[in-house]
C-alpha cells in the first residue's frame, strides 16, 4: 500500500486489510514523502503483520510502487490504495481462485463505487486482453498477481510518475502475462469527481501519458488513421458527448479499422458495443441516417457479457 498524505483514510483501509479471513499476510506499507499526520496514525496501529518503509521525498506513484514491490516477500502481492479498503474476505477469495487457475498471473475483481455501485469488467483473459486497448479494465486496488516482478525485471514506468502508470503495466503485458477477474465486487474505491479530479489529472500529466499511451496502441492498426480521427475516437471513449455528423462518420472509419486489423471476434464484440454507443450519442439526423447500426442491438445480449462498463 502506497500512502502519501492520508492521514483521514489510512486507519480505515489498514483495518481492512487487518481483519481478512485469509491471515496469513504482511501487510507492506510505504509512507511516501507524506507531510500530513500519515506516519503518526501508521505507527498508533500495532500488528506484527505491519511493516512500515518511509521516503522522505515523494517518489511518485509508480516509484512508489516499484520499491514496494522490491521489498515484498510473498507468493501474491496484493494492492490497496490508502483511500480504499477492502472486503474481509478478498484475499481469501483470490488465493483461492490463484490455487484453480494456475495459468493466471494477474487477477483483478470487480469494485464498489461510491459504496454501493458495482464497477463490473471483463472475466477472461481474451476478453481483457481485447478491452485493454480500448480502455483500462484492471482496477489497481483490486489487484493480485503472482511475484514476478523482482524475478522478471517487471516494474510500473516510472516516466508515468502519477498518473496511468497502472493502465500502462497491463497493456505492457497483456500479451506476456494472462489476466482474470472475479466477478465479484470485493474493494471499495475512492472516486476522484469534480475540481478534485481535475486537479488530480492536471498534476499527474493525465493527458500527456493518456496521449503517450495511445500513440503505443494506434502503431498496431496498419491502416493509416489521420491524426484528428484518432483524437476524436479518443475522446468517444472517455465521454459521451452529442456527436456531430462528421464525428460519427470518422468514428464508425476508426471502427472498421479496428476490427478489420485484430480480426478477432472479442474485439469484434467490443466494436459492436461502440457502434451501438454511437447511434446514441449521435445527434438526431445522423440517428436516421445511421439506423443500420442498430443491427448490432441482435448481439447486445452477447455483448453485455463483457460487462464493458
Amino acid at each position: 500500500m502506497p500512502v502519501y498524505n492520508a492521514e483521514l483514510s489510512i486507519k480505515k483501509a489498514i483495518e481492512s486489510c487487518l481483519v481478512q479471513t485469509y491471515t496469513n499476510i504482511e501487510i507492506v506499507v510505504l509512507d511516501n514523502g507524506s507531510s500530513d499526520a500519515s506516519n503518526d496514525v501508521l505507527n498508533s496501529i500495532k500488528d506484527l503483520r505491519l511493516r512500515l518503509i518511509k521516503t522522505d521525498e515523494n517518489l511518485g506513484i509508480a516509484a512508489g510502487r516499484n520499491h514496494l514491490l522490491k521489498e515484498a516477500k510473498g507468493e501474491f502481492i496484493a494492492w490497496l490504495d490508502a483511500d480504499d479498503d477492502m472486503l474481509k474476505d478478498r484475499i481469501e477469495k483470490q488465493v483461492a481462485y490463484f490455487s484453480k487457475h494456475p495459468e493466471l498471473d494477474i487477477l483483478g475483481t470487480w469494485i464498489y463505487v461510491e459504496q454501493t455501485q458495482i464497477k463490473k469488467a471483463p472475466l477472461s483473459h481474451p476478453e481483457i486482453s481485447a478491452a485493454l486497448w480500448f480502455k483500462n479494465c484492471l482496477y489497481q486496488p483490486s489487484i493480485m498477481s503472482r511475484n514476478f516482478y523482482l524475478g522478471e525485471n517487471i516494474f510500473y514506468n516510472v516516466s508515468y510518475a502519477n498518473t496511468l502508470e497502472d493502465y500502462e503495466l497491463w497493456y505492457r503485458l497483456r500479451n506476456k502475462k494472462t489476466f482474470g477477474n472475479l466477478d465479484a465486487a470485493l474493494t471499495h474505491y475512492k472516486l476522484s469527481s469534480g475540481k478534485d479530479l481535475e486537479d488530480k489529472k492536471a498534476k499527474g500529466n493525465f493527458e500527456t501519458n493518456l496521449n503517450r499511451l495511445w500513440s503505443i496502441k494506434w502503431q498496431e492498426i496498419l491502416k493509416p488513421i489521420a491524426e484528428k480521427d484518432k483524437l476524436i475516437f479518443q475522446n468517444f471513449l472517455y465521454k459521451n458527448e452529442v456527436l456531430e455528423s462528421i464525428e460519427t462518420t470518422s468514428i464508425l472509419k476508426t471502427l472498421d479499422a479496428i476490427e478489420k486489423q485484430f480480426k478477432d471476434k472479442t474485439y469484434s464484440r467490443i466494436c459492436k458495443f461502440h457502434r451501438l454507443r454511437v447511434w446514441r450519442n449521435t445527434n438526431a439526423y445522423g440517428k436516421l441516417k445511421n439506423m443500420h447500426l442498430l443491427l448490432n442491438i441482435f448481439q447486445y445480449t452477447s455483448m453485455s457479457k463483457l460487462n464493458l462498463r
